[in-house]
């Protein structure tokens, strides 16, 4: 397999390619043909948003073998390349959407999607006096609970220092790759068979979420309060003559 495969969106790789020790052939030897090595591999799988993404990254990494803190870095690495390309992109976007209407309704709408199941900050949660930290954990929270670039569409729609808003959605999904690492290793450290690290790691991408909604509160989707019912009306008092 061409390294370059991975990424091709028209040529999708049967999942169980990578699993197993045939799996780790597979990764090996697309790595070998990449330019830069299994190591830019690793970072192109972490950054690419299309391809096996990271869990195949994981497991390339594990095989090369790569350091776990050498892993993490290249992960962070991956992150602020990220924020890089992106930063520029949303605010062109974002400028652009304030004189194309149809390209308002799309950019909303793609992130209701991205965070479907989850509340939206606005900036009605800059209260005054509250200072930057609020806004910025909810920014982290979401970048743990959600990814790092949804969460750089809010630092674009919040009114916070653009770099410290970035750093925090950074800040929030390193922390979700920490436990999806730590989990990793802790099943290989128990099972030493791929199919079974491989399936630990989607599940924690799958379960690490819905768990940062119970803890972050920020996270949640909050139900609108019913609206008070009015008073009841009382009639004017009868005069009597």
């Amino acid at each position: 397999m061409s390294p370059f495969d991975l990424f091709n969106p028209t040529v999708l790789p049967d999942p169980n390619q990578f699993s197993g020790s045939a799996g780790a052939s597979t990764l090996l030897d697309a790595a070998r043909h990449f330019p830069g090595g299994p190591t830019m591999l690793v970072f192109a799988l972490f950054w690419s948003p299309v391809g096996p993404g990271i869990p195949a990254g994981v497991l390339l990494a594990r095989h090369v073998p790569l350091h776990p803190a050498f892993t993490f870095l290249l992960y962070t690495a991956s992150d602020v390349f990220g924020a890089a390309v992106c930063h520029p992109l949303f605010g062109f976007l974002r400028r652009a959407a304030r004189r194309i209407p149809a390209l308002q309704w799309l950019g909303r709408r793609m992130l209701r999607l991205a965070m479907f199941g989850t509340r939206i900050p606005s900036t009605a949660d800059l209260r005054p006096g509250a200072g930057l930290a609020p806004a910025l954990f909810r920014v982290a929270t979401v970048g743990f609970g959600v990814d790092v670039y949804t969460g750089g569409m809010l630092v674009n729609g919040l009114r916070v220092p653009r770099l410290l808003g970035w750093a925090s959605a950074i800040a929030g999904d390193l922390v979700w790759f920490a436990l999806l690492l730590g989990t990793s290793l802790a099943a290989a450290a128990i099972v030493d068979d791929d199919r079974v690290v491989g399936g630990v790691v989607l599940l924690a991408m799958l379960g690490i979420p819905p768990i940062a909604r119970r803890i972050f509160p920020a996270l949640r989707q909050q139900v609108p309060a019913a609206p008070a019912p009015p008073p009841p009306s009382r009639a004017p008092a009868r005069v009597e003559s």
